[in-house]
């Protein structure tokens, strides 16, 4: 036996020996093709391997045609002699008539070939991976065809074993160079894509663990075929241990239904079953389940052939790029939450320019309004208008502060102890004339109800809504909103009947109830009124019911829905009761005794200033205006001191914590108050020795500018 391996042949096969033995890889196999090919007189010779195991391609890698090599190139099997060596295992010879038996293998019938030798090559676990073969133009004697099949056989082991070196070579220098991108995803196809290669089973698949279990994965890369498959990705399958003992670290996994189908609709696959699956988990720096690498195929994988080097290659790559996949999941999820917060920062930004603004129109409205009102006769026929606009301007301001604390990000509610029946009634006059039309409103407003922590504005919001959907269920005809109010106890059916708070607190709850005259609902409707954006009305929205769940959801509450198709709806709202008192209603400001007290306002818009001291003089009090800082302190230079003063947080130049910091600087404990249509603190502002300064929110009645300034 020689340098190569091979017993010596004699001199009738034309091989130079030497010259074989001294070379590797493609290098011997493209000599061992060239030698064969001058030594048997052989018009075509190649060497060549499966794309994947047991499929109908040939990809060549050595080869001479009529004494020149063809270079790299793939064919199919189909209708050629060939696909009978590789189906069999076994050496196939034809001295002749290869064209009459195989018409349809359309190189040899182009190229007039009549005599072959084939003989399969096999991989270490046996398994046919590649093919060398030899063909003539001419009839050949049975002699030559049998001395060319014995080299063939001879050198059959070097060949397989230099064309799994090429394959594992191939793999390893891919692995070690990486995909020449710093993705984590198209590593892992790369590692999927070189595996399967080098391997030659049906598919490799890449899967990372999900919440770190290692049965719930999702699969990050998948080739088979040296296709990757793209609609594989991101599915969530299950990866089960068989239990069965396998050497190398590797687990007999179940195989995951997901990658079955998919891999399985292949055109290549769909004869096959792919019934066995490898796994090798993968697992992170600190021990815990990351992922599995793992095989599938449709025969038994033998271990033998799993490469200890190139697996060790590919695993240590895989855990590799799946940390760093988990580090950039972590960068993308903190960017993602930094941009969030820069928006909730602008956004608050915008909300409270748009709420200093708004609030300060609305500031100016409502001083006039009370204005106006300490003005008329108790029975002056605009009376009830010009409430009706308070009632109004006070809804808005609910609105504008509900906007500024979404924008904060403290939109809860603010709750307080307050009287069902007057939410009631607020609500109601907030009601448009044009959607009362023609509709009867019943209140059945039970007294003594006790009182509840609510959010004032969100539950006449919450009313609000109730209503005018009623009134848009009974249409433009006639018909009859009920609105009740109730002291009650949730029993165990009603609490069944709940869509909403099947968990509320035991024990006394507020019942408040809308029911109207409308045609009513079918069941799938009832349960779908309060999705976001569904309405059956044109023109609809689908936001109030919506806005109205939201707001029994945040109070903690129940909602039930009775309707049936020309028989109306009940919508009932159920909130906890408590202990505590209605608010206190603050007794008239004409009730108070005081001595005439001299008043400093400032703020930088002229009809909130206005507005605000007529409020004061209305009160009794002496009053001087300012528009800024400069103004305030000649102001307090020259008609000083002042018994109070009232200023604008928010002005052009220096603010209103400046503006009283210097006044205090010049009077040493004057007394303020601070205005503002969207608040900043004493401390955010720089000042926390004014902490103790009560901030009154624009706008506010006059009850409570009294209450804060005369304290």
């Amino acid at each position: 036996m020689d340098a190569s391996g091979v017993p010596p042949l004699g001199d009738s096969c034309g091989l130079n020996l030497g010259a074989l033995a001294g070379l590797h890889g493609l290098e011997f196999c493209q000599e061992f093709a060239g030698q064969l090919a001058q030594g048997t007189g052989a018009d075509l010779v190649t060497v060549g391997e499966l794309t994947v195991r047991e499929t109908r391609r040939i990809r060549v890698l050595a080869s001479s045609f009529d004494g020149l090599p063809l270079g790299d190139f793939e064919y199919d099997l189909c209708g050629a002699p060939c696909r009978d060596v590789m189906l069999s295992g076994e050496p196939q010879v034809y001295p002749g008539r290869v064209e009459e038996l195989y018409p349809e293998g359309g190189m040899f019938v182009e190229e007039g070939l009549q005599s072959y030798a084939g003989v399969a090559l096999k991989d270490p676990g046996g398994a046919a991976s590649g093919l060398v073969q030899a063909a003539w133009r001419e009839d050949i004697g049975d002699g030559l065809a049998q001395r060319a099949v014995a080299v063939m056989q001879q050198f059959a082991p070097r060949l397989g074993a230099e064309i799994a070196g090429l394959r594992r070579l191939a793999a390893l220098a891919a692995l070690a160079e990486g995909p020449g991108s710093t993705c984590p995803r198209a590593a892992f196809r790369q590692i999927a894509r070189e595996l399967q290669s080098a391997l030659r089973v049906r598919a490799v698949f890449i899967a990372g663990c999900s919440g770190g279990r290692p049965d719930r994965c999702r699969v990050l890369a998948c080739c088979s075929g040296g296709r990757l498959l793209d609609a594989v990705e991101g599915r969530a399958v299950r990866c089960d241990p068989t239990r069965k003992q396998v050497p190398g670290g590797w687990e007999a996994v179940q195989v995951p239904d997901g990658l079955r189908q998919i891999v399985q609709a292949l055109a290549p696959n769909r004869p096959l079953s792919l019934k066995y699956c490898l796994g090798f988990p993968l697992r992170d720096a600190d021990g815990a389940a990351a992922g599995w690498l793992g095989l599938l195929h449709d025969r038994d994988i033998a271990t033998d052939v799993l490469e200890p080097d190139l697996m060790a290659l590919a695993a240590a790559r895989t855990g590799l790029e799946l940390r760093r996949r988990a580090a950039e999941q972590r960068r993308q999820q903190a960017e993602a939450a930094q941009l969030v917060r820069h928006k909730a920062e602008s956004l608050g930004r915008l909300a409270g320019a748009l709420a200093h603004e708004y609030n300060n129109l609305l500031a100016s409205m409502q001083g006039r309004a009370e204005l106006a009102l300490a003005h008329l006769e108790a029975a002056h026929p605009a009376q009830q208008h010009m409430q009706a606009v308070e009632q109004g301007l006070r809804a808005s301001a609910g609105l504008v502060r509900q906007l500024t604390g979404f924008a904060k990000g403290t939109n809860g509610p603010a709750p307080a102890p307050c009287d069902l029946n007057a939410i009631v009634q607020e609500a109601l006059a907030l009601v448009p004339l044009d959607c009362r039309k023609g509709k009867a409103v019943v209140l059945d407003l039970a007294e003594g109800v006790p009182a509840a922590h609510l959010d004032r504005e969100e539950v006449r919001q919450l009313l609000l809504n109730l209503l005018l959907n009623a009134a848009e269920a009974i249409g433009p005809g006639a018909g009859t909103i009920t609105v009740k109010t109730r002291r009650t106890r949730l029993d165990a059916p009603e609490r069944q009947r709940l869509l909403k708070g099947r968990r509320m607190a035991a024990g006394d709850c507020l019942l408040l109830e809308v029911s109207d005259t409308g045609g009513g609902m079918r069941h799938d409707m009832v349960t779908r009124i309060f999705d976001p954006f569904y309405t059956t009305k044109p023109g609809g929205r689908g936001l109030g019911m919506a806005v109205a769940m939201g707001i029994i959801s945040r109070h903690q509450g129940g909602l039930a829905v009775e309707s049936r198709e020309g028989a109306g709806s009940v919508i009932r709202c159920y909130f906890p009761a408590c202990a505590a008192a209605a608010e206190a209603v603050e007794p008239p400001a004409a009730a108070r005794s005081a001595a005439v007290w001299r008043i400093l306002v400032v703020d930088d818009e002229d009809t909130v200033r206005r507005a605000v001291a007529g409020l004061l003089q209305l009160r009794g009090c002496e009053v001087a205006q300012a528009d800024g800082y400069d103004a305030a302190l000649a102001l307090l230079d020259s008609e000083g001191p002042f018994d109070g003063a009232v200023i604008d947080m928010s002005m052009p130049g220096r603010g209103g914590w400046e503006t009283l910091a210097g006044l205090r600087a010049a009077q040493p404990g004057l007394n303020a108050v601070m205005m503002s249509g969207f608040a900043i603190s004493a401390a955010e502002a720089g000042f926390p020795g004014l902490a103790d300064v009560q901030v009154l929110d624009k706008p506010f009645t006059k009850e409570k500018l009294y209450k804060a300034l005369f304290r």
